[in-house]
């Protein structure tokens, strides 16, 4: 008989912000709100093999956006998105936890990450907020000036 010890350390699981498709059939103009809330995609947190959240209509263009606000702030604390398109705050969430932080959803309160290593959470944060930049781009869409802050008045 065989055992394996199994580690518990921070951030050694990876996280995966991932979504399929952008869907664009709800967009009516350009504008920066207007791609933020009518541009989705069917969107899933994943910690290693476990998905701890799966919505099939997210808006994943306004999540980069308010993620990307929340990396550039230096007194960074946890992450409750705030989004136009539902009406409760928190459809995703990343807290701090102990040493780690923890990726969750309102929607589904007694699941959670592990917790990750802030470089973890980064790491996908980037890498989710990249891949958006690139399928705007791709639809044609001008990603720059979507994902810009301050918003356009």
């Amino acid at each position: 008989m065989v055992f394996r010890r199994q580690e518990t350390r921070i951030g050694v699981r990876a996280m995966l912000l991932t979504y399929g498709k952008l869907d664009v059939s709800e967009l009516q103009a350009t504008t920066q709100a207007d791609v933020l809330v009518a541009v989705d995609a069917g969107f899933r947190v994943v910690d290693g093999d476990r998905v701890v959240y799966e919505e099939p209509s997210f808006p994943v263009v306004e999540l980069a956006w308010s993620l990307l606000r929340w990396l550039d702030q230096p007194a960074r604390g946890d992450f409750v998105f705030d989004s136009m398109s539902f009406e409760e705050l928190g459809a995703l969430t990343v807290r701090r936890q102990g040493a780690g932080w923890v990726f969750g959803s309102v929607f589904v309160p007694d699941i959670a990450s592990d917790p990750v290593s802030w470089g973890e959470v980064e790491r996908s944060v980037r890498a989710f907020t990249r891949r958006v930049t690139a399928d705007l781009s791709a639809v044609g869409l001008d990603a720059t000036d979507v994902l810009r802050y301050p918003p356009a008045r």
